[in-house]
């Protein structure tokens, strides 16, 4: 077993289980006839999902060979063989249309999420649900998915040591497609979250304030022009707000 996964998996007999951001994507995952997962370096949620029956079958892809190589070893150490394929390519190029109900694209950065998406826009869209975790840049996600008649259904927050990850099912909605922008403030905090009350949101929200008071910092000590300084303000601002607004009465 990869000593990299230790954080993810933990075995139990002949069956492995998930912990963490990647057990978080596996529950957000409904029942469904085949799951594609993209970027999969080993394959863990496909196999997980194969083994608990949430899909008959999955398809699990990626841009190396190396990666491919270790998904193989997980079907082989599972006998999955015979259920699952594995393809060598970029994003959703290598599955046809309607050929996945569910996709799970997970692990990368948000820009790389929005450009694999974008890049095969009709076969996302076909898509009974996707599920979403990108590791930085979460907030261009949002503006992406508004823009293109995407709804979230779904979102939550989970913590792995120090860190924590966001994962988003979503799902296209025509009647959606003309929706305007949404506030900044949700391109970086989800409404579900909030709506939710995910037990997470307060971490979550002071740690992106920190971020962005460090953003804010840094421009207002360069020397260079700060075209955007009052845009980054005034979210630093909204931020400061929503977390007075949500927790300022704790305790009392």
């Amino acid at each position: 077993m990869d000593m990299r996964l230790t954080s993810h998996l933990c075995l139990g007999g002949n069956r492995v289980k998930l912990k963490g951001r990647l057990k978080l994507i596996y529950d957000m995952i409904p029942q469904c006839d085949i799951l594609c997962d993209i970027g999969t370096d080993h394959a863990l949620i496909p196999a997980y999902a194969l083994l608990n029956k949430r899909c008959r079958r999955a398809i699990a892809t990626d841009i190396g060979k190396g990666p491919l190589v270790r998904a193989e070893q997980t079907l082989k150490a599972y006998n999955l063989q015979s259920m699952m394929d594995l393809r060598l390519g970029n994003g959703l190029e290598v599955i046809s249309m309607d050929e996945a109900d569910v996709i799970v694209i997970a692990g990368m950065g948000g820009v790389l999420i929005t450009e694999l998406l974008g890049d095969q826009l009709d076969k996302a869209k076909k898509a009974k649900r996707i599920i979403l975790q990108p590791m930085y840049a979460q907030e261009v996600v949002r503006p992406f998915l508004w823009q293109n008649g995407f709804t979230v259904t779904d979102e939550a927050l989970t913590r792995e040591g120090r860190k924590l990850y966001q994962v988003l099912a979503v799902v296209y909605d025509e009647a959606a497609s003309a929706s305007c922008m949404k506030d900044p403030v949700y391109e970086f905090i989800g409404e579900g979250l909030i709506n939710n009350r995910d037990p997470l949101l307060e971490d979550w929200l002071c740690d992106r304030i920190k971020r962005q008071r460090k953003i804010v910092n840094g421009m207002r000590s360069a020397a260079l022009p700060r075209p955007n300084l009052e845009q980054e303000e005034e979210l630093l601002r909204d931020l400061e707000s929503l977390q007075s607004k949500l927790f300022s009465n704790r305790g009392m």
